[in-house]
């Protein structure tokens, strides 16, 4: 399983990677950018499927990207965010089935 799950993982790594570097910032940015991501990454990583990680990456990219767009530039305070964004997300779809079953 982790063989067919291995060439998921890469390209949702590299397709997170590549919305910060399409961004328009400078190389340094952008570098640093990178950076938070697998910092938030490795942060939130443990126990997730393939196409949940896909998910999450994608969000911390998102998350990061619009923190850098409206100017933060400090990289504990892009981290920070990104990954409670992905961590409350993760939760809410969590959770989601369990209020759907107690409601019934």
């Amino acid at each position: 399983m982790a063989k067919v799950l291995l060439p998921r993982v890469l390209a949702s790594d590299m397709q997170a990677k590549r919305l910060l570097q399409q961004a328009p910032f400078d190389q340094p940015t952008v570098q640093m950018l990178c950076r938070v991501l697998d910092e938030g990454w490795t942060s939130i990583a443990t126990g997730l499927d393939g196409a949940t990680e896909i998910a999450v990456r994608k969000n911390l990219a998102d998350a990061i990207l619009a923190m850098a767009r409206a100017g933060h530039r400090d990289p504990i305070v892009l981290r920070l965010h990104a990954v409670s964004r992905a961590r409350a997300l993760l939760g809410h779809a969590e959770r989601r089935p369990q209020r759907s079953a107690s409601r019934s």
